[in-house]
């Protein structure tokens, strides 16, 4: 990833972030952001939307290009000090993970991959099938709508509300890489969430140690 100072990225920034993958990238560029104190926010929809909305865009390279829609071609970014404050909060790593799983440490485990990852009746790329043991499984598609935009308030909160019922904090999301549970995390930020962490190593690393249980079916 190219450093945020590179991009223009200082003190006092604020950044948007989208994608042309259905968010999830984008909500996990912001999620790193927001880790280091740098206010950052998520384009909902996404390049589809902004597109399709008739906006201004420029093609080739970041510092500006041939312009198609009107407005202005970008400048160059204009660089200054940028200072992280970490907030390892907003992380957790899979010790906690196994403590919380196992009932010796406060918590919830959600897990953002689809229904078929989650219950390890599709296939996978990682070493097991299956989801962490003691898991609710909220898919961060399914918090979706057609256009890539998340479901309004009211339905977002009733789609979480029926997996989520006042299970105990923190929240820990996972899925296969961290992607996808960025995006979940970001929805429920949306709803007033704040206690949320996410297991960075997800199933890419639980799976490859056998003596950590996975569970299959629902």
């Amino acid at each position: 990833m190219v450093a945020p100072k590179r991009l223009g990225v200082r003190d006092g920034s604020e950044v948007v972030a989208y994608d042309s993958g259905g968010g999830i990238w984008a909500a996990r560029l912001g999620w790193m952001l927001r880790s280091i104190s740098v206010p950052a926010a998520v384009l909902d929809g996404g390049w589809q939307a902004w597109e399709t909305g008739g906006h201004p865009i420029v093609r080739g390279d970041d510092t500006g290009g041939d312009e198609t829609g009107g407005g202005e071609t970008s400048a160059a970014p204009v660089t200054g000090p940028l200072t992280p404050v970490r907030r390892p909060d907003m992380w957790t790593g899979v010790e906690t993970v196994g403590a919380v799983s196992r009932g010796e440490r406060l918590g919830t485990l959600v897990c953002a991959l689809p229904p078929g990852g989650f219950d390890g009746s599709a296939f996978t790329r990682y070493s097991r099938r299956g989801h962490i043991p003691g898991s609710l499984s909220l898919p961060g598609r399914g918090l979706l709508d057609g256009t890539g935009r998340f479901l309004p308030a009211a339905e977002l909160a009733e789609r979480v509300g029926t997996v989520l019922k006042g299970e105990e904090s923190p929240l820990i999301l996972y899925c296969g890489g961290g992607i996808s549970a960025a995006g979940t995390a970001l929805a429920l930020t949306l709803l007033g969430g704040r206690d949320i962490a996410l297991y960075d190593g997800s199933l890419e690393e639980w799976s490859q140690d056998p003596s950590r249980p996975l569970t299959t079916g629902t």
